[in-house]
């Protein structure tokens, strides 16, 4: 470790700020896709602000021998529903599926989030009711999702699949991680602890980013799609129209 918690959340910034630039560019060439893309860079953009204000300081309140940063945990509670957006909107689920798997994602940060600010049983008590948070999540994602998708081809099954199974692996060393931070059991320096989250989050974020554009032609099956459905929708009001 050769950076301070600050020089790690800086390396974030940039490599955030850097890893924004393709979706956004593709928001701006892609009309059709417009949407998605949008998403993919706000994502990436969020986190880029987020680790620039903690890598000035900004937010990071002290907690007994830790540090409560508070971008990355306002980024997390922005980003992540943004990020399981993205995936329902890969396979159209309905919305109370959606819903259900934003309040455990919800639920989850904010019980690690008073986690850190009690101490001793209680705190691991919090933390584990997160941890059972994100198995229900988990589960969801891997399960339930698939199995009410409505997906406009293969193509958008296989983007999907590749882009949930990296979210639910990588989302899944962030516990082990708060565990072995000062937050959990200390066995992490600060700024050790800063530079495997800003790993993790570089990955989950810029990589899903990454993954999405590699498979961008799957979009135009759910655009097309949708287009389809809504001209047939047309169609049949029209044709009810004149027959009334």
């Amino acid at each position: 470790m050769l950076l301070s918690a600050a020089g790690w959340a800086a390396v974030g910034a940039v490599a955030l700020a850097l890893g924004t630039i393709p979706s956004a560019y593709f928001a701006v060439r892609d009309e059709k896709n417009r949407k998605y893309y949008g998403v993919l860079a706000a994502i990436t953009g969020i986190a880029t602000v987020a680790y620039a204000l903690t890598s000035l300081g900004i937010g990071s309140i002290p907690v007994g021998d830790a540090t409560f940063y508070t971008p990355r945990y306002v980024d997390w509670l922005l980003t992540t529903p943004l990020l399981i957006l993205y995936l329902t909107m890969l396979c159209k689920p309905g919305k109370q599926l959606y819903a259900l798997l934003i309040g455990l994602d919800v639920a989850l940060i904010g019980l690690g989030i008073v986690a850190i600010f009690t101490e001793g049983a209680l705190s691991l008590t919090l933390f584990g009711l997160g941890g059972a948070a994100y198995v229900a999540l988990a589960y969801l994602l891997v399960t339930e999702l698939p199995d009410r998708a409505s997906f406009a081809s293969e193509r958008v099954g296989i983007v999907f699949a590749k882009l949930r199974n990296v979210t639910v692996v990588l989302w899944t060393l962030y516990p082990v991680v708060w565990l072995l931070a000062p937050v959990g059991f200390g066995l992490m320096e600060p700024g050790t602890e800063m530079m495997v989250i800003v790993y993790l989050d570089i990955i989950t974020k810029v990589g899903f980013a990454i993954l999405a554009i590699m498979g961008r032609d799957a979009l135009d099956d759910i655009t097309d799609q949708s287009l389809q459905l809504d001209t047939e929708e047309q169609e049949s009001s029209t044709a009810t129209e004149f027959v009334s």
